[in-house]
């Protein structure tokens, strides 16, 4: 859970800093880029995570 949870911060603050330096958005327009970044990347690392469980319990 750990990892998955760094994972997710990993590419918001990516994605936020990435995208205030080149768009030059606000610091408002950065946190919900942060926000948003970071939930869709963690629930896509975990549904990874699960399909992969789910994968290896079948064979």
């Amino acid at each position: 859970m750990t990892g998955i949870l760094t994972i997710g911060v990993a590419i918001a603050a990516t994605v936020a800093i990435l995208g205030g330096s080149s768009l030059g958005l606000s610091l408002w327009s950065m946190l919900l880029i942060y926000s948003l970044g970071g939930t869709a990347a963690t629930f896509f690392v975990a549904w990874r995570k699960f399909r992969c469980m789910e994968h290896a319990e079948q064979g």
